[in-house]
C-alpha cells in the first residue's frame, strides 16, 4: 500500500509521520487490498485535525476525521474509526454472501 502523509499550515515532528504510517500499515491485517492510504494533518486553533482516507481497488474509500490536542491521539482515534468502518463493511458483505448461498 502506498502511504501519503500531508501536513498543512504547519510543520509537525518526524515521529508523528512515522507513527501515522505504522498505524496505517496495521490496517492491512484485515485482508482488504488497499491501493493507497492518506493522512492529512492540519493545525487549527491549537488542535490537530486529522483526516485518513483508505482507497480500495473497487468501491468507495473509507474516510475518517478527528480533532485532538495531540497528533498521536488524533491518529489513534482516526484509526479506530477506520477499523469500525472496515469491520462493518466486511460483516455486511459476508452476511450477504451467506444469505445468497442459503437460498440456492
Amino acid at each position: 500500500m502506498n502511504i501519503e502523509i500531508t501536513f498543512r499550515h504547519d510543520d509537525f515532528p518526524k515521529a508523528l509521520r512515522e507513527y501515522a504510517a505504522k498505524q496505517l500499515e496495521k490496517l492491512e491485517r484485515f485482508g482488504e487490498e488497499f491501493e493507497k492510504g492518506e493522512f492529512v494533518f492540519v493545525n487549527e486553533a491549537g488542535e490537530v485535525a486529522c483526516e485518513a482516507i483508505l482507497h480500495r481497488h473497487k468501491g468507495e474509500p473509507f474516510v475518517a476525521h478527528d480533532r485532538a490536542p495531540e497528533g498521536r491521539t488524533a491518529v489513534d482515534n482516526v484509526v479506530d474509526k477506520l477499523v469500525r468502518q472496515i469491520l462493518k463493511f466486511k460483516e455486511k458483505h459476508s452476511a450477504k454472501a451467506r444469505r445468497h448461498r442459503a437460498a440456492e
